[in-house]
């Protein structure tokens, strides 16, 4: 005969019943979270949705088994009961206990956020973002003499500087350059093919030769000059602007204007680093609205970075409210986020911000293609050929059946542009793209460029009919 303090078979699968029952709560707070106000025809096809359904089952089928099991003890009382709930609760609090100490102990800082691994939690700490770029600015770490200060566009190349890895130089003239001491301003009497965009443009992660703005100069010839304009982390506002100010007075043949996905949301940023929490430099940027149909730059000057992390506060931040992906709730502390725990999970998936007027994707799109038609209009003006690049990244290539957003974009301006996209899928897969950042490889550049180049002479034929180009 058993004892009242031994458990039978029964009372394990009481038990067991129990700890599922918790187990699968858990799975369904977690999931209706990341469902947000999302409506659930949306929601349940998801992932997330499925894990919602799969966790329901397991909570009726293990609530049944406990509801049964605490009748059969109000029917025959015994310790046993009271021991199944007692070994249950000693089995949450180790659980718990053990999962907050583990959660504490990998919890790193990460570009000023807490984060695990590469998963920022929240809420994020605006002291600490703060104070990371405070000691950034103090220290001037990372590339802040190659990039400097720029009232309008935020941040520029530095003139003759040379990167902090040594793999990049800019001219005195501020563009991507073979060394630090060239000058382009003596090379006069070609036919300059300006390029403006960001780092696929400017040639991350590869040397200036390696570059698909060189490798075309190189595949063009004499008499063929290629300026490169492209500064990294830029968006499409800012392209537009260097266009205007910089590449404009140069009085290029052909302005090649040239953009990943990435820009288009960067677009509708005012804070960078509020956008990407690896952001490399510590300048807000310019940020453009539309009224009436015209562009109008809201952040000229451009903030300081001594003037944005002066603030005590980000709610204090001027234009923050234009910043896309900005959540005030992700910045708001309340007393149960002492536990890491519980912000792993909060930060685990979470729905996207509520779109406010100036952020939202239809706001992204009409501003994106207002631009595009800007660039387009400015070049012609002043008998400059444009050209306009759609430059795909790695998960575009992979997924060919989707319309990107960037294609969506380009719809949405009614222009005329190029996609290299065959050229660079005839490059093998795992040579495409630099290996950590994903940036274009040399290979990928040199598909770029190899694309480029009929699009150019054909373009320079279509502006002067009588003009032979060289042999392709």
């Amino acid at each position: 005969m058993t004892s009242n303090t031994t458990l039978s078979k029964r009372d394990w699968l009481v038990l067991s019943s129990l700890l599922l029952l918790e187990a699968s709560l858990v799975v369904m707070l977690q999931a209706l979270h990341i469902k947000g106000e999302t409506s659930f025809d949306v929601f349940l096809p998801r992932l997330s949705g499925v894990a919602f359904l799969c966790a329901t089952g397991v909570f009726l089928v293990s609530g049944t088994i406990f509801v049964r099991g605490y009748l059969e003890h109000i029917r025959l009382p015994s310790g046993r009961f009271r021991l199944i709930v007692a070994m249950n609760i000693i089995t949450v609090v180790l659980t718990v206990v053990i999962a907050e100490i583990a959660v504490r102990a990998v919890a790193r800082n990460y570009y000023g956020y807490e984060a695990i691994g590469t998963l920022v939690l929240k809420p994020k700490s605006w002291t600490a973002v703060r104070n990371h770029y405070q000691n950034m600015i103090r220290e001037k770490r990372g590339d802040q003499l190659f990039y400097v200060k720029d009232s309008l566009l935020g941040w520029t190349l530095g003139s003759s500087k040379q990167s902090a890895n040594g793999l990049y130089q800019s001219s005195a003239e501020g563009l991507r350059a073979p060394g630090e001491k060239s000058s382009f301003l003596s090379n006069i009497g070609h036919v300059d093919v300006a390029l403006v965009g960001d780092s696929f443009t400017f040639g991350e992660e590869v040397a200036y030769e390696e570059s698909y703005g060189y490798q075309l100069e190189q595949m063009l010839g004499a008499p063929f000059r290629v300026l490169n304009f492209g500064v990294p982390g830029y968006g499409l506002d800012q392209m537009l602007l260097r266009y205007e100010r910089d590449v404009r007075p140069w009085n290029p043949k052909i302005a090649i204007f040239g953009f990943v996905s990435d820009d288009l949301r960067r677009t509708l940023w005012v804070y960078p680093f509020l956008g990407n929490f690896r952001w490399h430099n510590p300048y807000s940027k310019p940020r453009f609205i539309l009224e009436e149909g015209d562009l109008r730059n809201v952040n000229r000057p451009s903030l300081t970075p001594d003037d944005i992390f002066s603030r005590e506060s980000l709610a204090e931040l001027p234009l923050v409210e234009y910043q896309k992906e900005y959540d005030p709730s992700e910045w708001e502390r309340h007393f149960y986020h002492e536990s890491y725990l519980i912000r792993l999970l909060q930060s685990w998936h979470s729905s996207p911000p509520v779109e406010r007027d100036g952020t939202s994707e239809e706001t992204l799109l009409s501003i994106n293609a207002r631009i595009l038609r800007e660039f387009v209009t400015l070049a012609t003006q002043v008998g400059t050929i444009p050209l306009v690049v759609y430059l795909p990244v790695e998960n575009e290539l992979n997924r060919l059946s989707r319309h990107p957003l960037p294609k969506q974009v380009l719809e949405r301006a009614g222009i005329a542009y190029v996609d290299p996209t065959s050229c660079l899928l005839e490059v093998n897969p795992s040579d495409r793209f630099a290996p950590i950042n994903g940036h274009y490889s040399s290979q990928g550049n040199l598909a770029i460029a190899k694309c480029l180049l009929p699009v150019v002479y054909q373009a320079l034929r279509d502006a002067a009919p009588d003009r032979r180009m060289p042999n392709q």
